[in-house]
């Protein structure tokens, strides 16, 4: 639900700060947001660490002391993170930059109140601060687009900014653990710093090559081509948010399920379930394209690009939801990192390539398909028990061949082509499955009401 209202904001802002910016303001706005996207990565695994700490405890059983402390620490060290930052972005002259460095702080605090009330079970405290900063953001953006009426992409990127602040600020006075009731001393302080960074580098880094992966196309568009070009790229990038919600309901809930060490038929049928959510939730592209024609006219040369990055989350699904859940549930993180560098290097080979000979912003999108397909292969080979059978490789593939085929008719047309496509395909390979989850879930929810 916290991901579903988020959403709903996120499309919200994702189609009136286009349709209201010019594609110059819009371009800087996104390159604000480009930066931010890698501030996750500066605690290099402290949070990562606690999170890691602090899971299946309950609020209760966190000693303040301890927490305050880590907590004290955190703000010290990302305060230390920020000063060259800024320092670096007043002499590079980058706003844009400077603006990201001096949300490293309070961005990475609320992601620690965050980690804290996931791992401890407090949802709807995790559900409240997940929402708070975008509800915020949006209320402040109409005001500037619909009363201020400004076009600066300052007004808005400070929103960003002052936004993060308020949050940290109220999670601050609001959180109960506040004081440390003695002086820390620096060995104190390295001491606790290393062994959360030890405990959560590895994930973090994962993390970070993962945030990496799926962004190179965008450095490549940005330092390239035109700031137009950027700005039509990033819009792409955007509406990809409609997919990503969908992706990020399941990452989270099958980790846990993974965790419980399932038997391997019913990891088999999750596959299944994911690969099918995954080919219907692309459909959303056919009235993505009537609002983008209809009311974003001057994004319309976004709509090619927008059409391969929805068919790159296709494939990202399988591999974000099960693989690398499963990576993570059976404690494959070494290996896990080693094929994320290797990812990560196919990433940047495609993008260069294929942007050389193409000299589009396209054929970044093109690259960045191909480096998702190379990717699930890759985690086939990795996790040969786990990997997808010769049915799941048919409704994969002809899933797009017909999402491409579809897109040479009109978008109705090709909505009921591509839709009524992947109905009977679903019912041809997966009809058994279908039936067997159905009454599985009866059958459970029998036993329930009889106890």
């Amino acid at each position: 639900m916290a991901n579903l209202i988020n959403l709903i904001i996120s499309i919200g802002n994702g189609f009136l700060l286009p349709k209201f910016l010019s594609l110059e303001s819009y371009a800087d706005l996104k390159t604000f947001f480009l930066y931010t996207s890698y501030i996750g990565i500066l605690h290099l695994g402290y949070v990562d660490g606690i999170y890691m700490k602090y899971g299946g405890r309950t609020i209760e059983t966190i000693g303040e002391e301890e927490f305050a402390k880590e907590k004290r620490i955190l703000s010290l060290f990302q305060f230390g993170i920020t000063v060259p930052i800024v320092l670096a972005a007043f002499m590079m002259g980058d706003s844009n930059l400077l603006f990201a460095a001096i949300s490293i702080l309070p961005i990475n605090m609320v992601f620690l109140f965050k980690f804290i009330y996931q791992a401890t079970g407090e949802f709807k405290e995790y559900r409240r601060i997940t929402n708070f900063s975008p509800i915020l953001i949006f209320l402040l953006n109409l005001l500037s687009l619909f009363i201020i009426k400004t076009d600066r992409s300052l007004c808005y990127i400070g929103i960003q900014v002052v936004i993060s602040f308020v949050v940290w600020g109220y999670y601050e006075r609001r959180n109960r653990i506040t004081r440390v009731s003695k002086k820390l001393s620096l060995k104190e302080m390295w001491i606790c710093l290393n062994g959360n960074i030890r405990m959560g580098f590895i994930i973090m880094l994962g993390n970070f090559m993962g945030i990496w992966i799926t962004s190179i196309d965008r450095w490549f568009v940005k330092i390239l081509y035109s700031v137009a070009d950027f700005a039509y790229y990033s819009f792409a990038v955007t509406m990809l948010r409609l997919i990503n919600v969908v992706v990020t309901a399941f990452s989270v809930t099958l980790y846990n399920f993974f965790c419980k060490k399932p038997e391997d038929k019913e990891i088999a049928m999750l596959r299944k379930v994911v690969l099918a959510v995954g080919a219907a939730i692309v459909a959303i592209i056919f009235p993505v394209e009537f609002v983008i024609r209809t009311y974003l006219e001057k994004y319309i040369y976004a709509i090619p690009i927008i059409k391969v990055l929805f068919m790159v989350q296709f494939v990202l699904v399988e591999v974000n939801a099960v693989y690398l859940n499963l990576y993570k549930a059976f404690n494959f993180q070494k290996k896990y990192l080693t094929r994320m560098i290797i990812v990560t290097i196919i990433a940047f080979f495609l993008n260069g390539m294929i942007g050389y000979l193409w000299n589009d912003i396209i054929a970044y999108a093109v690259a960045t398909l191909l480096t998702a397909f190379i990717w699930l292969i890759l985690c086939q080979i990795d996790l040969p028990e786990y990997k997808m059978v010769h049915r799941e490789w048919a409704y994969f593939l002809s899933t797009i061949l017909a999402y491409f085929f579809s897109g040479y008719f009109n978008m109705w047309v090709g909505m009921i082509i591509y839709v009524c496509w992947v109905i009977v395909e679903t019912c041809l390979l997966f009809l058994r499955d279908a039936k067997r989850l159905v009454h599985e879930t009866i059958s459970e929810k029998i036993e329930g009401n009889k106890i």
